[in-house]
């Protein structure tokens, strides 16, 4: 009898923890290294269900505190950029470590969630510097002009990087990740920069349909300053190598692209100084850094 009981309650516990360990949704949070006091600090949310597929349309509530100080709650404003992907904006008030309290609720299904993170205040030294050390991989691709781009190509500049593709759905993510390059150019030309050491790329998620031909019409819609900007396709086996090496995940479903919101800076020697989080960039802040990495 008493082996019985035992087994009834140990069956009892596997169940409670058993339903207990399962989440619903899975929460992945991405923040920059810096902030800029007065200014809204970005914050990527990837939200995906127990198949690792992206959540789309869940309605996300986010809030942060300071982990070892009593600050009061600084509130999140959550909005959705694309399927499974949401940016959380907030204002910081100064330098440590911060918990993002998170809840995700969709279908009567919710989850909450708490993620550490640190920030430090921006500065010239600091402002999105990364820790790592990263180089560029050898790659063999093509430009707008159908032209060969290998690794040693981009040695000698000043290397700013992203990841788009040409039929992006979403208006906050691959058009506002191009429209910092354009606005990058503008800056650049305003503060009389030489950018003959300088040299903006654009890789595409979508090689299949991101010919040369394709990639050239969408630069001239946006009507960069092509001396200077080339926009990248070629095998997929190829962009994967680029994108592993910097941590850049993507995945097509359907028609569209899932892929990561960054920006890379590479120096001369093609290693990797600073990389911004999310399509929303502090314009002067790329600026600063771009113009001082030369």
């Amino acid at each position: 009898m008493k082996k019985l009981a035992f087994f009834m309650i140990s069956l009892m516990v596997f169940i409670i923890a058993g339903c207990g360990g399962t989440k619903e949704f899975q929460v992945k949070l991405s923040t920059p290294k810096t902030f800029t006091e007065g200014k809204a600090y970005p914050m990527q949310i990837k939200i995906t269900d127990q198949k690792g597929n992206p959540v789309k349309g869940a309605h996300v509530n986010a809030e942060i505190n300071m982990k070892n100080m009593d600050h009061g709650t600084v509130p999140v404003t959550v909005e959705e950029t694309e399927d499974g992907k949401y940016i959380g904006l907030a204002k910081l008030a100064m330098n440590g470590d911060w918990i993002a309290s998170i809840k995700v609720e969709k279908n009567g299904k919710s989850v909450e969630e708490e993620k550490e993170f640190s920030v430090e205040a921006a500065t010239m030294e600091n402002a999105h510097k990364v820790t790592k050390q990263v180089s560029l991989p050898d790659f063999h691709l093509f430009d707008q002009n159908g032209k060969q781009v290998m690794k040693q190509d981009l040695l000698g500049k000043t290397v700013v990087l992203t990841f788009t593709y040409v039929n992006c759905a979403d208006p906050n993510a691959c058009p506002v990740l191009l429209a910092n390059f354009r606005n990058l150019q503008e800056d650049l030309k305003a503060g009389g920069i030489d950018t003959d050491e300088i040299l903006l790329a654009s890789v595409s998620v979508d090689p299949e349909n991101d010919t040369p031909k394709v990639m050239k019409e969408h630069a001239k819609e946006m009507n960069f300053d092509m001396t200077y900007l080339k926009m990248l396709t070629g095998k997929m086996s190829e962009i994967k190598e680029v994108a592993n090496t910097l941590g850049e995940h993507f995945e097509k479903q359907g028609n569209e692209v899932m892929h990561d919101n960054k920006t890379f800076i590479f120096n001369p020697n093609g290693e990797l100084t600073h990389e911004f989080t999310g399509s929303l960039i502090d314009r002067e802040e790329l600026f600063q850094v771009v113009a001082g990495n030369k």
